[in-house]
């Protein structure tokens, strides 16, 4: 794992944890590429997009979850724990482990991917016209006629 991915794991989890509460969602997987978002109000938008690219294995739930904010969220977990996991799971060389800490679970989400990048543009899910730098409209929003 490269300096730069162990950097880029800390910002979001600050990101994160800047927050009050978050809550998760896988938006999508194609191509090997799976995305999940983040939010402190799913009715209305999100703030976060984490995108795993060239994903080995993926152990998470599809539909919502949350994370106590006042304590790591994401992390890369340590070379001990990563072993076991990755002797567990039979995650070959060359992926690197990020785990999504889930809040009243024993049961963490767990990803193995080649890289990450991440989002922080607003996505509304709602049609508003003046959208200001830094928002845009989800992909299922239409205009009204």
């Amino acid at each position: 794992m490269t300096d730069e991915t162990r950097k880029m794991a800390g910002k979001i989890d600050a990101i994160i944890r800047s927050n009050a509460w978050f809550d998760f969602s896988v938006d999508s997987y194609h191509h090997s590429n799976l995305t999940v978002v983040g939010s402190t109000d799913f009715s209305y938008y999100h703030q976060l997009e984490v995108t795993f690219h060239n994903v080995f294995f993926a152990a998470c739930y599809f539909r919502d979850w949350k994370s106590d904010t006042t304590a790591p969220v994401f992390i890369i977990p340590a070379q001990v724990e990563a072993h076991r996991i990755n002797f567990q799971l039979q995650i070959e060389a060359g992926y690197d482990l990020f785990v999504f800490k889930v809040e009243n679970s024993e049961t963490d989400v767990v990803i193995a991917a080649e890289t990450i990048s991440y989002n922080t543009d607003t996505v509304l899910y709602y049609y508003r016209d003046d959208l200001q730098p830094g928002m845009r409209l989800a992909d299922f929003v239409v205009k009204p006629s």
